[in-house]
């Protein structure tokens, strides 16, 4: 009985609890399967806390990946991993991802008869719709902490790939794009 492992549980309600699968751990390269990035390899960096969704990086000077939240059902986790440990990843929290709140359109008697205002108001608001074309209210543009952040964490993860002996390999296997010609059997790989 004494080489008995005792496995401690955690509650679900506890920020350490996780129902991710084995095969995904920080610094497991992983594909994309969805979304802007489908078919792009990435790494991953965390998971966030109260089982949330993965991060996961590029590294975007490699193959264009942000630093970005993922669900683990929309990414394949490979064999190949980069050992990411010494990367500091502390910074990267479900704050981070946060988006700035927009303002909201006060409705009044003066809009629903419809003044003059209105369609100034209108007039104005196709012109900043044109101009900034994110619809998120900082425009689409990243903001200097999170650039920082990326910068960071990407210097990292490129500092493991040069560590690495098959380094150079491992960082040709993350500019290349995942597809499935016609006669693949996915089913049958090799991840």
């Amino acid at each position: 009985m004494a080489g008995k492992k005792i496995v401690q549980k955690v509650k679900r309600s506890a920020p350490e609890f996780s129902t991710l699968r084995k095969s995904i751990t920080p610094g497991t390269i992983a594909i994309m399967l969805a979304g802007r990035f489908r078919g792009k390899r990435c790494v991953v960096v965390k998971q966030l806390p109260h089982n949330g969704p993965l991060v996961v990086s590029g590294p975007f000077k490699l193959n264009g990946v942000p630093l970005r939240r993922v669900d683990s059902r929309y990414i394949i986790a490979t064999s190949t991993k980069v050992d990411i440990s010494s990367v500091d990843v502390t910074k990267v929290t479900p704050e981070t991802f946060k988006r700035a709140a927009t303002e909201k359109r006060v409705k009044g008697e003066g809009e629903f008869m419809g003044d003059k205002s209105k369609k100034v108001a209108e007039k104005e608001a196709r012109k900043t719709s044109a101009a900034a074309k994110g619809k998120s209210p900082n425009g689409g543009r990243v903001s200097d902490e999170r650039r920082n952040l990326q910068k960071a964490v990407d210097a990292g993860i490129m500092a493991a790939l040069k560590k690495d002996i098959v380094g150079k390999e491992k960082a040709g296997y993350l500019k290349s794009i995942f597809t499935v010609k016609p006669g693949d059997a996915p089913h049958r790989m090799q991840w």
